[in-house]
């Protein structure tokens, strides 16, 4: 099990590509009306041009996280705004959760001898996209799907048109592609 747990670190490892610090411009996401982050955590789940529960995603279609940089007791709300993209990052992991950030809880993938022949369960292509506001605590923009849910052999990072998708009307991406 150490064995293929270690060939998915090298996967993640060898599979992240960045574009740190992109120029001022170039990449931006609009958010076109308030977004309230609910009590006790710093992030929502956008899937289907919606903001859905934790535990709503349908993990095998395209979803994104956006993240603030705080949690706290009560309700937050960011309020409409452009925020630009510093950087762009993609990973392949095989966990459900953003380890950064410690209110997510961990769920591992399963590694055991069932009908997944040791490959993990869950297999997420992730973008991260780290965001700056001067005057609001926005974070990131995590998207993803879980690839081995798909049951297509062509295991891929979610396209622009996947990821604008998932936010729907309360975002817009745009890429300097």
């Amino acid at each position: 099990m150490k064995s293929v747990f270690a060939g998915f670190l090298a996967l993640t490892l060898l599979t992240a590509c960045a574009t740190p610090n992109l120029p001022p411009g170039q990449a931006s996401l609009k958010l076109h009306q308030p977004l309230v982050i609910p009590a006790d955590s710093a992030s929502v789940r956008l899937q289907y041009g919606r903001v859905v529960a934790f535990n709503a995603v349908q993990e095998q279609d395209p979803f994104c996280i956006f993240v603030i940089n705080t949690v706290s007791e009560r309700e937050q709300t960011v309020q409409p705004g452009t925020f630009a993209v510093t950087s762009i990052t993609r990973t392949v992991e095989p966990v459900a959760t953003l380890p950064a950030y410690p209110e997510f809880q961990v769920m591992r993938a399963s590694m055991g001898n069932g009908s997944g022949g040791g490959r993990p369960t869950l297999l997420y292509y992730k973008t991260l996209f780290r965001l700056h506001d001067a005057t609001q605590p926005v974070r990131a923009l995590h998207c993803m799907s879980n690839q081995m849910a798909s049951g297509s052999p062509f295991l891929r990072h979610l396209t622009p048109a996947e990821i604008r998708q998932a936010l729907g009307p309360l975002f817009t991406l745009e890429l300097p592609i």
